[in-house]
């Protein structure tokens, strides 16, 4: 008897692909968020509606993206899919005003809500029952990928995009905030001693004598502000050991003066860009408002990539790929003369079954806490630790990169447990079990005050989420029989549902009590995952039945 061929191998490893790509287009916004919001003149709340817009498009349209796929067939739509939100993450490069970024991001959302229905569909199709866990762990492994090089990828980017002619000094349109800045300026001897040092050397060399005013027009701050960056000698180890949120140029240009060498005149003025955004972040504009736009750009054309390689590889059906023989068929245990149809949309069947609203609700609750990570985690950083952005780029690809271990380890183990204990326990205890994990985490960071402490509790946070999802997908490919992609996007949809709330209910939580209560409020919404994971049930598929014409 002939070798089974490998081709489902090839497949799935096109649908990974289509993860990367994914979550590099969508998680690109993210990291770009501080020019973004700095260049459209936006407040941390305002760019939290465009987050937002994503994920409420995003989850709105799952359900029909995936019946769609079920009916048409994964190759089409998925292709087409890759196309839409490739286009539309490039738009997103174009927008000049919030009202434009919404909109654009809806329109993303929407292209990309098709993705992971129409993936867990090919896995239903092209994989054996008993290895689905482990093929969909790696499919979503891929989105992991993605999501763990963007911000490598992006820092990297953002200054080789920056143009050779960029001018360093600052014009009165980039000085964002002129009250905040006079107040931090103000020459007030009571509280001398409250300043912090840079900030007192700063005001020191910036005016004196009859240059000295009580409040300063926006013209005569990008004046000072300029003359400081062409300033030579203004870098003073003294002043700036303190600062921490420089990129790698800035922290190279301090050693080569600290140990005696000289710099370049150029090199001088963009290094003294950086001192000035580094103590004035919110107040000045930033040197990589110049580039983010070419980045976006970039990451939205590795879309047609992707989507050429998903549509020279994947086919509906096995029985339909020329590098299928009979044994991949028998051992994918497909039926060659079986129906190709889909009929209606069989809604009434899943909305009576428990399972799946409980699925939904642990999806609904896991995003909730889950974009903190992928949102707010960089704010945290720069905030309250005011970590460097070489340094926070690699605390920000961490959690995902440890999230590959669980993504692969979840599928083998729901695999292994299913064929020992049963499909019921075998999904839901590897789920379950992993939400309680990470809501143990995030209640703990409030006790922890080192920046790489709260890394590595994310870390953890990242692996157990990912170790969860393998059995979430074969849960929806064991009961959801031709209608995998509608199941997986029903629970999908109230998860991103989960997703667009999120942005907006941290924003409040953290801006009214603080980062710790946002802490808590992500830990609790994981325990109410937890119990609503353990009653998910995957032994009992939906009886769809025949849904009138």
């Amino acid at each position: 008897m002939e070798k089974p061929s490998k081709t489902r191998y090839f497949v799935i490893a096109a649908c990974m692909l289509m993860g990367i790509i994914l979550y590099v287009d969508r998680y690109a916004f993210g990291i770009a968020q501080p020019y973004i919001r700095q260049e459209l003149g936006l407040s941390k709340a305002d760019f939290s509606y465009a987050v937002s817009a994503f994920f409420w498009f995003y989850a709105i349209g799952q359900i029909p993206a995936g019946w769609l796929s079920d009916k048409f067939g994964p190759r089409l739509l998925l292709t087409s899919y890759i196309l839409i939100w490739s286009f539309f993450a490039a738009t997103v490069g174009l927008a000049g005003s919030l009202v434009v970024l919404c909109l654009t991001r809806a329109a993303f959302g929407l292209g990309q809500a098709g993705a992971y229905p129409t993936a867990s569909a090919v896995v239903g199709r092209w994989i054996p029952s008993a290895q689905r866990g482990k093929a969909s762990g790696f499919v979503a492994l891929g989105g992991r990928i993605g999501g763990a090089i963007v911000p490598i990828l992006s820092a990297i980017l953002l200054v080789a995009f920056l143009p050779e002619s960029q001018v360093y000094t600052l014009s009165p349109d980039q000085i964002l905030k002129v009250e905040p800045l006079n107040t931090k300026l103000e020459l007030d001897k009571a509280h001398e001693k409250e300043i912090p040092e840079h900030v007192a050397y700063i005001r020191k060399r910036l005016f004196s004598g009859s240059d000295i005013k009580p409040e300063y027009s926006r013209k005569d701050l990008a004046l000072g502000f300029s003359r400081l960056i062409n300033d030579y000698t203004f870098f003073n180890p003294a002043a700036f050991d303190n600062i921490k949120s420089l990129d790698k140029f800035a922290t190279t240009q301090i050693e080569k003066l600290k140990s005696g060498s000289t710099i370049s005149e150029r090199h001088s003025q963009r290094l003294n860009r950086h001192l000035l955004e580094a103590v004035f972040p919110e107040e000045i504009e930033g040197l990589y408002v110049a580039s983010w736009r070419p980045v976006v750009f970039l990451f939205a054309g590795i879309g047609l990539v992707g989507a050429i390689v998903v549509w020279f590889v994947l086919r509906d059906y096995p029985d339909q790929h020329p590098f299928v023989n009979d044994s991949e068929l028998r051992l994918i245990g497909l039926n060659k003369e079986r129906d190709k149809t889909v009929a209606n949309l069989p809604l009434s069947k899943i909305l009576k079954c428990r399972s799946v609203w409980m699925s939904a609700l642990s999806q609904f609750c896991v995003n909730i806490g889950w974009l903190f990570i992928v949102t707010w985690f960089v704010e945290y950083l720069m905030e309250v630790h005011q970590v460097a952005m070489s340094e926070r780029s690699d605390m920000i690809a961490i959690p995902l990169m440890v999230g590959f271990v669980g993504m692969l380890v979840g599928g083998v183990a729901t695999d292994k447990l299913a064929r020992v204990i049963g499909l019921r326990f075998g999904r839901a205890i590897p789920w379950s079990g992993a939400m309680v994990v990470a809501a143990l985490c995030f209640l703990a960071c409030p006790f922890l005050d080192n920046p790489w402490s709260i890394t590595w509790a994310m870390a953890v946070i990242a692996l157990s989420v990912d170790f969860s999802v393998p059995s979430m997908w074969a849960f929806t490919q064991d009961v959801g029989g031709p209608y995998v992609g509608v199941v997986l996007g029903f629970g999908n949809m109230f998860g991103n549902f989960g997703a667009a709330v999120s942005p907006i209910l941290l924003a409040k939580i953290q801006e009214s009590y603080g980062w710790d209560a946002m802490f808590q409020l992500c830990g609790v919404m994981f325990l109410l995952a937890a119990v609503a994971a353990y009653f998910v049930d995957a032994s009992k598929p939906i009886q769809m039945g025949e849904e009138p014409k």
